[in-house]
């Protein structure tokens, strides 16, 4: 009887632990001043990176880079990264660990980035 119950335990244990790895994401497809525009939802990582953010920023003729929008959205392989397409901008931010981490992140870019 102790041996099932100590199996009992270390299997609870063990569906806890698998569950608190996971990681609820805010989703949208179109972000802007702190509100989604366009596909509002939210995703699960479980083993993956987590929360991915990605900034889309347009260079302008002033010289400047302008943020265009914002996705939200889980991802398996999220790097923190800035990737250059000609006069776009693309600016990565990844976070896991607290439920909707990538919630208000696309609200701190309404600055112009040089």
């Amino acid at each position: 009887m102790g041996k099932f119950m100590l199996l009992l335990l270390l299997g609870a244990f063990t569906l806890v632990f698998f569950q608190a790895q996971a990681t609820v994401c805010m989703v949208c497809k179109s972000f802007k001043r702190g509100h989604c525009l366009v596909g509002k939802s939210n995703c699960t990582t479980k083993y993956g990176p987590g929360c991915r953010t990605r900034n889309f920023f347009i260079f302008s003729k002033t010289g400047r880079w302008v943020h265009n929008h914002t996705e939200l959205d889980c991802s398996n392989a999220c790097l923190a990264e800035n990737m250059y397409y000609g006069s776009l901008k693309i600016s990565t931010f990844c976070c896991k660990g607290e439920d909707f981490c990538n919630r208000y992140i696309g609200q701190v870019v309404n600055k112009d980035f040089h």
